[in-house]
């Protein structure tokens, strides 16, 4: 396989949600509505490249004014589950919504009454049939050489989804470029000025 076909494939998997979306756009608001009124704190997590993932997303949505952040599915078991309050929420990201590593904090949280949303490509699974709230995001080819086992296209389109899902809920609730200035006071960003 050239380099060139697999990026093909990867804009083709992505475009094709854009395409559909009319399909998800019921999950897709629930999902805007949901964090636009959480209380608390949205927490992000996954494991292993769904995991760089929702550590990427978490650190979007909190540029962009909307508290959240990234835990650890096996650390957070061992001393940090005091984190959370029942106005917290937490994101799975898992395509195929099934890996066993998130399966205990899934269920601990259930259990303390802190809402979870699934994001996977498996509607069928564990973590999306358990969900409070689900998002589910068809990929139709990683764009690899492996029968679509190496997550490629998956966490582009997963990245992609959450952060726009993230523009939209900012851009609603008003959210500014003084706004985020202030957030982003280092680098080349925090040299930028508001007139």
């Amino acid at each position: 396989m050239e380099w060139y076909e697999s990026l093909e494939k990867q804009i083709s998997t992505l475009f094709d949600l854009y395409k559909n979306r009319e399909e998800f756009m019921d999950e897709f608001k629930n999902f805007i509505t949901f964090i636009k009124n959480l209380r608390g704190i949205a927490y992000f997590t996954g494991v292993g490249k769904s995991g760089f993932v929702a550590e990427k997303v978490a650190s979007t949505y909190n540029s962009l004014g909307i508290r959240s952040c990234f835990i650890d599915p096996v650390d957070t078991l061992h001393g940090d589950m005091g984190i959370f309050s029942k106005e917290d929420a937490t994101i799975f990201i898992s395509k195929s919504g099934e890996t066993k590593e998130l399966f205990k904090l899934f269920d601990e949280l259930k259990n303390r009454g802190i809402k979870i949303i699934a994001v996977t490509a498996n509607k069928n699974s564990y973590i999306s049939e358990n969900a409070d709230l689900r998002l589910i995001i068809p990929i139709k080819s990683e764009g690899d050489f492996l029968n679509d086992i190496v997550p490629l296209a998956s966490t582009i389109t997963f990245e992609a989804v959450l952060q726009s899902l993230a523009v939209e809920i900012a851009s609603s609730r008003g959210f500014t470029l003084k706004d985020f200035l202030y957030r982003h006071p280092g680098g080349k960003i925090g040299e930028t000025r508001v007139h």
